[in-house]
């Protein structure tokens, strides 16, 4: 995916071992940027990041995302939980995408890409469908153009 090669990711999860496992499948892919946290709050502030991977160790105390009124990054919730928990737990928490542990690094490579993706469409769609100021011309001035012998 030509979009991770220079994607900042940020880890957060409170397992320094699983960071590192993560951190070094993801460079085996090729991803660009990856920083890693024990939590939100030893973050780097504010984030530089392209997208958050939040690993969580219990789906019914899942950290609430930061940017879930879309005003940052996009977020990934990973926990060890059945399939309708998972789902309550990332609807909850506000994130864009959930994943079951244990996890399987080319599967969040897959996702990490797939929402990055996602994220540059709404924000490309949002773009094109933004209000644009329009000059008011009086309605006499543009009949006048149109209707001139001229043109």
């Amino acid at each position: 995916m030509k979009v991770l090669p220079t994607a900042r990711i940020l880890i957060i999860d409170s397992q320094s071992e699983r960071r590192e496992i993560l951190r070094d499948a993801l460079t085996a892919f090729g991803v660009g940027g990856i920083h890693e946290a024990a939590d939100l709050a030893a973050a780097p502030s504010p984030v530089q990041a392209d997208i958050l991977v939040v690993y969580a160790d219990d789906p019914e105390n899942v950290p609430e995302n930061p940017y879930r009124d879309g005003a940052g990054a996009p977020a990934i919730l990973v926990v060890d939980a059945p399939v309708p928990v998972l789902v309550r737990a990332a609807a909850r928490g506000g994130y864009d995408a959930a994943l079951g542990a244990p996890l399987a690094p080319r599967l969040l490579y897959r996702r990490i890409g797939s929402v990055l993706q996602r994220a540059r469409r709404v924000v490309r769609i949002g773009a094109l469908t933004a209000p644009v100021a329009v000059e008011q011309l009086p309605v006499e001035a543009v009949r006048e153009e149109v209707l001139s012998p001229s043109h």
